[in-house]
């Protein structure tokens, strides 16, 4: 019982400590693919971040629809990475941003919802 909980107490601070060390690397990079990086480094820790610390025993019947959201967001960030080579199409040019922390909260997001989909449902 007691390793139980140390490892429901020690796993998100290694997991934090995981992605403080990945901050200075990826930062390195583009500021398009570090943010990306960063946001699916940040989506899938906090996607496993209950399941490996033992917190939770999820079974969502529809979590693998969850992929449907995703690959839009996905395909976001594809135009906002072509957007940033010169690419332009009139529809789509509100879409199309350079701002790293706006790049970082879609890839988190996407990241998460595809980690939480194939944890609890189905998968892809």
């Amino acid at each position: 019982m007691f390793l139980r909980k140390l490892v429901v107490i020690v796993l998100p601070l290694g997991l934090l400590l995981l992605l403080a060390l990945l901050l200075p690397l990826l930062s390195s990079l583009s500021v398009f693919f570090g943010s990306l990086l960063l946001g699916a480094a940040l989506g899938v820790a906090l996607g496993l971040l209950l399941p490996l610390a033992g917190a939770t025993r999820l079974r969502e019947p529809f979590a693998h629809l969850l992929w449907i959201p995703a690959a839009l967001v996905l395909l976001v960030l594809l135009y906002q990475y072509l957007a940033s080579l010169g690419v332009s199409w009139p529809l789509l040019r509100l879409l199309a941003t350079l701002d790293s922390r706006l790049i970082t909260v879609e890839s988190a997001f996407a990241a998460y919802m595809i980690t939480f989909s194939v944890r609890t449902g189905r998968g892809i």
